[in-house]
């Protein structure tokens, strides 16, 4: 996946029925950004679930994913 953003974080949604990723935001911080996909997501974060959000670097790697139903 290329990155489509310019800070040192992007939160990009995989949905995996259309197999489309989408930035739906950035952050300056991890944490700043962990806390933007709980606000959106919420009870919407699971073990297991049909769509991924993946918060990922500047250099592409993904620091941490959560599963949405």
């Amino acid at each position: 996946m290329p990155i489509q953003h310019k800070t040192p974080f992007g939160i990009y949604h995989w949905d995996t029925f259309d197999n489309a990723t989408i930035l739906i935001a950035t952050a300056d911080t991890l944490e700043e950004a962990e806390k933007k996909v709980k606000e959106r997501y919420g009870d919407r974060i699971k073990a297991t679930g049909a769509d991924q959000v993946d918060i990922v670097d500047l250099r592409g790697n993904i620091v941490k994913a959560f599963k949405v139903g």
